[in-house]
């Protein structure tokens, strides 16, 4: 999927090989590659500030901190913000919208972030790969051979502890875990050399079947409610062409006359999202949403004082404080009993708008 994880699990796994390198070199000039990554990151996702501040951590309390005298650290720095510069811009100019999100994540699921926080270390690689990341941790930590790869054993604790103080989700901290995986690899073939060459076998073939269920679309819809008990979005995209017909259901309740002055308002971007991949097939409009950067494509003009065929999640009723004369036409059922966030989403069909769209549009739109 393409999406800010995606994207930010790749950045922070080159930036902790790139320091790898260099704490194993000492050669500043890797600073300049470690900043450029770092910009490249923070174009992407602010989190992997929480990265570079857990690894700076790291070095200054174990060392080597002859790294941190170079030069080249300044210059990394300055390659980092001039890379990240026109996002860090564009932010400030719009009163830090990435990080209203994060507030949002950290208000709204702080505490079950923190509860769920230690076991998900536990599960997101493998169970069975627990023993292999811890083996790799003692490793980067006892290991006099690797005395100079100490900090990112020191890393990874920090960075759990920055990630819970915050209400972060638990898998901010997956990158990290990779290389501790990394690390353990050999310890843990040494084990299997002495006791059991089947162990290794059986604990990838396991794994693989296991996360290819968790991440992949090869399970039906009705064997979605252990994998989205890990990952939610496995069943997010369930019944979107329902969703699309739901839509176009509420669409026909409105008067042909009127159609060319209404408008379609989704709640959140993946209810916009699945009408606009099934709505136009089924005789809908673009539809229009007010959340997160969906909002950026602008309100529709403010010619469009029709009708307002909202869709929303079931319990989001306050949004219809915005529209005038509302009545639920439609409701979603995803035809598969997953319990998604758009199942038994309303279909709402309102006369109008309580403004103009132009200046109703800065209250419709959020964050989180």
């Amino acid at each position: 999927m393409v999406s800010t994880a995606t994207f930010d699990l790749l950045a922070w796994l080159l930036i902790c090989w790139l320091v790898l390198r260099l704490l194993r070199t000492g050669d500043g000039r890797w600073w300049l590659a470690i900043g450029l990554c770092v910009g490249v990151g923070l174009l992407n996702k602010y989190l992997v500030a929480l990265l570079v501040v857990a690894l700076l951590a790291g070095v200054l309390a174990v060392g080597p901190r002859r790294v941190l005298r170079s030069p080249w650290l300044i210059a990394g720095t300055a390659v980092a913000l001039a890379v990240a510069a026109p996002n860090l811009w564009w932010q400030a100019d719009h009163d830090w919208p990435q990080l209203t999100v994060a507030e949002g994540i950290g208000t709204d699921d702080g505490t079950e972030n923190r509860i769920l926080f230690v076991p998900e270390q536990l599960i997101y690689l493998s169970p069975l790969f627990v023993p292999v990341w811890v083996a790799g941790w003692l490793r980067l930590w006892r290991d006099p051979a690797l005395r100079w790869a100490r900090p990112t054993a020191v890393a990874y604790p920090l960075l759990c502890v920055l990630v819970v103080a915050l209400g972060g989700k638990g898998y901010y901290v997956v990158p990290l875990l990779i290389v501790l995986l990394v690390a353990g690899c050999e310890p843990a073939l040494a084990w299997t050399r002495r006791h059991s060459r089947t162990w290794p076998v059986v604990a990838v073939l396991v794994t693989v079947a296991v996360n290819a269920m968790v991440t992949l679309p090869v399970l039906p819809p009705s064997s979605l409610a252990v994998p989205m008990a890990l990952n939610k979005e496995q069943g997010e995209q369930v019944g979107w062409p329902a969703l699309a017909d739901a839509a176009a259901k509420g669409w026909s309740t409105i008067p042909a006359r009127e159609r060319a002055r209404a408008v379609v308002f989704a709640q959140n971007y993946g209810e916009a999202g699945a009408l606009d991949r099934y709505g136009p097939a089924r005789g809908l409009p673009r539809p229009y949403s007010g959340h997160m950067s969906y909002a950026d494509w602008g309100p529709p003009a403010d010619s469009a004082d029709g009708p307002v065929l909202v869709v929303r999640q079931d319990d989001a009723d306050g949004i219809e404080r915005y529209f005038t004369d509302c009545r639920r036409v439609a409701r979603v059922d995803n035809g598969h009993g997953v319990e998604n966030e758009e199942q038994g989403a309303a279909v709402v069909l309102c006369s109008g708008t309580t403004k103009p769209w132009s200046r109703l549009w800065p209250s419709l739109r959020h964050y989180y």
